[in-house]
């Protein structure tokens, strides 16, 4: 979205997420791939900024507090 604005040429954005556990709670990890003319254009202050912006989307900082899943059932 941010590229988008930006007016960017970014075509894609590839993320992988990895979760590990040892019992109880392990690491993540995000993997991140760039894909269209901006991965050729991208200069030291944009690609920081895209660093930026993905380190404070909503579902990481929702994952770096912890946050508490409410499973329920929805009956149809």
């Amino acid at each position: 979205m941010h590229a988008e604005r930006e007016k960017w040429p970014l075509e894609a954005v590839r993320v992988r997420l990895g979760y590990e556990t040892n019992g109880s709670h392990g690491p993540t990890s995000r993997k991140a791939a760039l894909t269209g003319a901006l991965t050729d254009a991208l200069d030291d202050a944009r690609h920081a900024r895209l660093l930026d912006v993905r380190d404070h989307t909503p579902v990481t900082l929702a994952l770096r507090a912890g946050v508490a899943i409410d499973s329920t059932e929805d009956r149809v």
